[in-house]
């Protein structure tokens, strides 16, 4: 509703004309109050009450200051009539419309300066932010390029001779710190790849254990792909006990086409249940182990090595050598029941 339809509706619910005082609107809301009060009149004249006091609250707010200062000094040329008009309160009903519209769009106003004024806030908070990650971050970039000047120095001042005793070491934590130096230096990627750094390498993964942390080095030295293959064929043997992520990067299982399948096959041959497993699932498309190697594989004892080679079979579509026949039928007795499902779906009809 329009701010010139609301008083003139307020007006109405009042009973009074457009061209009344002050005084009236005030003498109609005291009596109407007295007459339609809940208490006097009865709780089902709450309704009426609560328009008529809405109305004299929307008419109280109208400007009677002006209204008063200019009725007590009207204009010299108005006539009688006019004098008597502009004496009452619709005589000053159209001014009173424009500073009511203004009252009403006051809110907007100060609602849209509140929100431009948040958007500035948090853009400023914002940019202060991002100069502070940027901060943080030149002055990490600063101490990691400290630490690796430190470690480059470090390393060239012990040079090949130490690295070499380093990895040879009994101490696992002096051979994490070789090959630390040794991976994370790329200016000295050379020297994992030096004849008798390689060769020590080698030989110590060979006799100490392989734990995780030093798998991990391992993965990350910048070795050539000669000296890739040689230090994969040089551990196969150690196979069964090296961590799952060293034997996944040793055999480039994370690429399909860098898998060299007679290495892998090697590694079937000596890797544990949990590698078997693991090569077996990351096998290339499009070949499978050899007849020889898999009729040992279906002979297997481990019951996780039987799961993942009889479904890798069922899913590649690999037929059961006719040698291996016998002991894919003694599966159908397996205490596993995934492995007595692959083997019954495998196994021809004629054999179950």
């Amino acid at each position: 509703m329009g701010v010139p339809a609301e008083v003139v509706h307020s007006l109405r619910i009042l009973g009074l004309p457009s061209d009344a005082t002050a005084d009236d609107v005030r003498s109609a809301f005291r009596r109407l109050a007295r007459t339609y009060h809940p208490d006097v009149a009865g709780r089902h004249y709450s309704r009426k009450f609560e328009q008529i006091t809405k109305a004299y609250a929307i008419l109280k707010e109208l400007p009677q200051e002006e209204s008063s200062n200019e009725t007590a000094h009207p204009p010299k040329s108005a006539s009688q009539n006019d004098v008597g008009r502009w004496f009452s309160f619709g005589g000053t009903l159209s001014r009173t419309f424009d500073w009511y519209r203004t009252k009403q769009e006051r809110p907007g106003t100060e609602k849209e300066t509140l929100r431009r004024a948040a958007e500035d806030a948090f853009k400023k908070t914002l940019i202060e932010n991002e100069a502070r990650v940027d901060a943080i971050l030149n002055r990490g970039e600063r101490m990691l390029e400290g630490l690796l000047s430190r470690r480059e120095r470090e390393t060239r001042r012990v040079g090949t001779k130490g690295l070499v005793l380093r990895l040879a070491s009994g101490n696992c934590q002096v051979r994490h710190l070789a090959l630390a130096n040794l991976a994370s230096l790329t200016s000295l990627g050379e020297l994992a790849n030096k004849p008798e750094i390689f060769e020590t390498l080698s030989d110590s993964l060979q006799k100490w254990s392989i734990d995780d942390k030093t798998a991990r080095l391992v993965s990350a030295l910048p070795l050539t792909p000669d000296n890739h293959r040689r230090l994969a064929c040089g551990l196969a043997v150690r196979a069964s006990v090296m961590p799952d992520a060293l034997l996944s990067h040793l055999l480039r299982l994370y690429d399909s086409h860098a898998a060299d399948r007679e290495l892998l096959e090697t590694y079937l041959s000596h890797a544990g249940a949990s590698g078997i497993a693991l090569i077996l699932r990351k096998w290339p498309h499009g070949t499978f182990v050899s007849e020889s190697t898999l009729r040992r594989l279906i002979s297997h004892e481990d019951e996780s090595v039987l799961v993942a080679v009889l479904s890798t079979m069922k899913q590649r579509s690999v037929p059961c050598p006719e040698s291996a026949l016998g002991r894919l039928s003694t599966h159908l007795s397996h205490p596993n029941v995934a492995v007595r499902v692959w083997a019954k779906a495998l196994l021809p009809a004629s054999k179950r």
